[in-house]
């Protein structure tokens, strides 16, 4: 039997691959007793070759498709943080709600006394707290302001050492006396 690629040479083995005839030339060891020819050698170098790419090309899809995954489940965290410090936000303006609103209300002012006054006696006082912050800048009281009750300007006395500034008519209010000065600033509210 002669060699499928040298016709002249006698055959030693044969392909294992293709079973054609190969002369010592030919056959290439492939392990153990068995031979294979140049052709078949490069198809399966060939073969390997495309293995390898589509192995290196799973690799390639498998790692892409893990940082994808990894991604998703990074922006899953993140939007539930933003929601986490959402609620908490909203959790946070909800306690405050109260306080807020209550800062809206019209509150009495702060004064000396202990008594339940009417809408125009507590306007009477806000004006007494806007003349003592007048008297403790070290200017006087003009008659822009004026008692909510009667219309009047309200009284000013000065003595050597003090400045005190009264409502005009505090008997319109209810009381007997209603004022303030530069050495007690707060107003005084007085039955």
């Amino acid at each position: 039997m002669k060699c499928s690629y040298h016709p002249d040479k006698d055959a030693i083995a044969r392909c294992s691959q293709c079973n054609k005839p190969l002369c010592d030339e030919c056959a290439i060891p492939e392990g153990g007793k068995s031979f294979i020819c140049s052709r078949c050698a490069a198809l399966m170098a060939a073969r390997d070759a495309v293995e390898g790419i589509d192995r290196r090309v799973e690799k390639r899809e498998s790692k892409k498709q893990e940082q994808e995954a990894k991604k998703k489940k990074k922006n899953k965290m993140w939007v539930v943080c933003q929601c986490v410090i959402l609620a908490a936000c909203i959790v946070i303006i909800a306690i405050q709600v109260p306080r807020l609103m209550s800062s809206f209300e019209e509150k009495k002012p702060i004064r000396q006394g202990t008594y339940a006054t009417n809408k125009n006696t507590d306007k009477c006082v806000r004006n007494l707290w806007h003349i003592a912050r007048l008297l403790q800048e070290g200017k006087q009281p003009g008659t822009d302001l004026v008692c909510p009750e009667t219309g009047s300007a309200y009284v000013v006395a000065t003595n050597e050492d003090d400045t005190i500034v009264r409502c005009p008519n505090p008997g319109a209010h209810g009381f007997s006396e209603i004022r303030v000065s530069m050495k007690h600033p707060v107003p005084e509210v007085i039955k």
